[in-house]
Formats: C-alpha cells, sequence, structure tokens
C-alpha cells in the first residue's frame, strides 16, 4: 500500500519562518523568502489535484466517479454539460459555483443541475470521503481535434499536478491525441497516465496484448505508464456485498490503476518536500538564526540555554500565563539537559500534557488579547504534532519539539494580557 509522506514538520517550520518575519522591515531579499515559504506551506496544505482529460466519449467522468468512490459525475453522450468539476474534500457535502471574475455561491449537497444552470467558469463537489485529503479530481471537459475545444483542456491542465489522459480502447491513442498531449508541459507528462478505457468490451479485450506492446513503446517523454481499465466493471467489483470482490478489482484493472494514482500523486508530493526542505536548509533556517543576535552564539559557546532555545525574553510582569508557561517548559527542559538516558518519547509525552494544559486554559479565555483569538486553535495543533513526534525515532523528533514549544511561546509573547494579575497555573 502506498502512503503519502507527512507533511506536518515542514509546513510547522515554514509558518514558524513566515510568523518570526511578518513585521520586519521588507528588502527583496526578504520579500522574495517569504513568497517561496508561503508557496511552500500551500502546497503542503493542500491536496494533489489529479487531472481527468480525454476526448469526447473516452470514459474519463467514470474513471473520476470510480477512484471518487461515489456516483456524482453524469457520464454518456447525452450526459449534462459540465465546465470543470472539481472533487474534493469537505466535512458537509456541498456544491460551489465558481467564476474566475466574481464570488463563488454554495449549494448544500450534490447539486450538479443548479450548478450547470449557473453557468459557471467551474464547479467544487464537497465529499466527506477520506482519500479527498490526500488527492483531489479535476474533471476537465471533454476535448475534440477538430475545433477550438481542446484549448480549455490545454489552459486548465496548470491547475493539476498529475493527470490521467483517458483513450478509448476502441481506437486508442490516436494522432489527434498525440498531438495535444504533445503540448503539454514535459514536467506533467513525466508524472501522468494514459488509461486505456473501454478495456472490458470484447473488441478491446482480445486485442489489448498488441495495442499496450504499440502504446507502452510511444509512451516514453509522454507518460509514466499505461494502464487498462474496464471501469464499469471495476464498480461492480467494489459495489459487491458484503464485501468486494478483490479478485475482479484486480483483473479489470482497478487496482493497478489506483496504485500508479497513487504512486504519482505521492511522487509529486516529494517532489514539493525536496523543494520546501532545500529552501528551508539553506535561507529560512539560516536567516532565522540570523535573529538571535549575539547573546544567542555566546550561549552556544556553554550548551543550550532556556532563552537561547525558545528565542524569547524575560517575560514582562503584566503577563502571567507567558510566566507560567516559561516555568512549566523550563522544568521539563532541565530534565532534558541533565539526563542523557532521558527516552525521547517520556519527553514527548511531557510536553504534549503542557501543551494540552495550557490548550484548555487558553479556551476559558480572558487570559491574552482579543486580537489573537487564533492561538488557542496553534495549541491544539501543536498537541496533534507532538502526538505524531512520539512515533518517529532519533533526535529529530526532540529538536521539532522544542522547536514547537519556541513559537508557542513567541506566540504567547506577541499575545499579551488582558488581565492585571491571574493565579499562577500551569496544570503540572
Amino acid at each position: 500500500m502506498i502512503e503519502f509522506p507527512g507533511t506536518e514538520q515542514e509546513v510547522l517550520q515554514l509558518e514558524r519562518f513566515l510568523t518570526a518575519t511578518e513585521t520586519l522591515p521588507s528588502d527583496e531579499g526578504l520579500e522574495d523568502m517569504r513568497t517561496r515559504a508561503l508557496a511552500h506551506a500551500e502546497r503542503l496544505s493542500n491536496a494533489v489535484n489529479i487531472g481527468f482529460a480525454g476526448e469526447f466519449g473516452a470514459g474519463k467522468s467514470s474513471l473520476a466517479n470510480m477512484l471518487a468512490g461515489a456516483d456524482i459525475l453524469p457520464t454518456g453522450p447525452q450526459h449534462l454539460k459540465l465546465p470543470l468539476v472539481i472533487v474534493a474534500y469537505a466535512d458537509v457535502p456541498e456544491t460551489t459555483v465558481g467564476w474566475w471574475d466574481k464570488e463563488p455561491k454554495i449549494y448544500s449537497g450534490i447539486a450538479l443541475e443548479k450548478a450547470a444552470a449557473d453557468n459557471p467558469d467551474f464547479i467544487s463537489v464537497g465529499l466527506n470521503t477520506p482519500a479527498l485529503r490526500e488527492i483531489s479530481l479535476f474533471d476537465l471537459p471533454g476535448s475534440g481535434a477538430l475545433d477550438e475545444t481542446y484549448k480549455p483542456t490545454l489552459d486548465l491542465l496548470k491547475f493539476v499536478d498529475c493527470a490521467i489522459w483517458c483513450t478509448n480502447g476502441t481506437n486508442a491513442w490516436r494522432e489527434t491525441e498525440r498531438h495535444l498531449w504533445a503540448q503539454v508541459p514535459s514536467e506533467l507528462r513525466a508524472n501522468s497516465l494514459l488509461a486505456v478505457t473501454h478495456a472490458d468490451l470484447p473488441p478491446v479485450r482480445d486485442s489489448l496484448d498488441r495495442v499496450l506492446t504499440r502504446m507502452n513503446k510511444e509512451k516514453d517523454g509522454m507518460f509514466r505508464a499505461v494502464v487498462p481499465i474496464g471501469t464499469p466493471v471495476a464498480v461492480k467489483a467494489m459495489a459487491q456485498e458484503p464485501e468486494p470482490d478483490f479478485a475482479l478489482w484486480e483483473k479489470c484493472g482497478g487496482q493497478h490503476l489506483a496504485e500508479h494514482v497513487l504512486e504519482a500523486a505521492s511522487n509529486r508530493r516529494q517532489n514539493d518536500l525536496k523543494a520546501a526542505r532545500k529552501d528551508l536548509q539553506q535561507d529560512f533556517l539560516p536567516y532565522l538564526e540570523t535573529l538571535r543576535g549575539p547573546e544567542t552564539e555566546q550561549a552556544a559557546d556553554d550548551g543550550p540555554s532556556m532563552h537561547s532555545t525558545l528565542g524569547s525574553a524575560l517575560p514582562p510582569l503584566n503577563n502571567p500565563i507567558l510566566e507560567d508557561w516559561l516555568a512549566a517548559i523550563t522544568s521539563i527542559y532541565e530534565d532534558l539537559r541533565e539526563s542523557a538516558d532521558i527516552e525521547p518519547a517520556a519527553f514527548l509525552q511531557s510536553c504534549q500534557e503542557i501543551v494540552e494544559d495550557f490548550a484548555e486554559r487558553l479556551e476559558q479565555g480572558g487570559e491574552i488579547d482579543p486580537d489573537a483569538d487564533w492561538i488557542p486553535a496553534e495549541f491544539e495543533k501543536a498537541t496533534d504534532l507532538l502526538l505524531l513526534l512520539q512515533f518517529e525515532c532519533g533526535d529529530a523528533p526532540l529538536r521539532d519539539a522544542i522547536s514547537i514549544l519556541a513559537q508557542l511561546g513567541d506566540n504567547l509573547a506577541w499575545a499579551g494580557s488582558t488581565v492585571a494579575a491571574a493565579q499562577s497555573k500551569t496544570g503540572t
């Protein structure tokens, strides 16, 4: 089973950089770094976009329905004419009607007919499907080679990270298709698939070996893989009760296609992570080190100190929650310095418990500036990250945990306190 790589650690580091540099005097170099950091954070926080494209009647909408696990996109030669349809994750099913130049409109539930009547530029359908947390499906309008319809396809493909070009197995990979696909940027072609649809039909099935041999010879520089699929059979296999017919699912090509799609999406995510890590190591993290000042450099000679590690000055006397936070963190930080054999899991659990206690305290309200109402959510998110770090090995999780605590301390220092005096309560 292909698993998507986690991005929480990198997103946390990118957000820390953006927060730390938000109020600094602007210059061209810093603005360039902030632009890149924001782009990395957005990419790693969003799903990988998988596009389905092909000529009219190639079966792309049926294929998108199959992978979405829901029969929501109309299919067939007489189906409802739609623009680009995006199928993405949502807690509650909803349909968003969108235009490039005005505000969107939202309908509850799946309402494609209502949406199409609004003549939108695109439609987004939100489904509560776990797989859609990692990937979003872009069903592009069908194209033709003898008119101008192929141009919108080329324009819309710029929004996807990976693509599946659907070719009708009854007349597979025609010259018109090759001509259009050759105009797609090489980076997208290298991470895309050629799906041979209608592979369940007898005429296609009988000549499939010969067709695949020809297409595999031509795929270099065009696709990463050629995958035959009998979509109706695949849908039938997964709909069997009391459990799916996995043997039929594999035989008709459903398993093979799903694995290739996940592999392509995971490959794109790995490339995004690689690019983000490169910028973090070469530019963003070194820049943050320059903000610490000479006191931090001096402290490094004598070993890490509480303030150099957390990057915070002595708290003002009118910030009780920050005082309590630093007192609580100092306790576990000293344990880490003094105990060479401390179990990383035990340290991380202590960090998690303290963050949980302060998250509960912040929920009660009244101790931070009203404009800092986003801070409690940061503590909740940090609790989840610290839990995830307990399942990792080595020293890196410890360093990441200290970075998390540092960012939370910076948040509390910025937020101040609306209370002149408060009873100390760490909850530990």
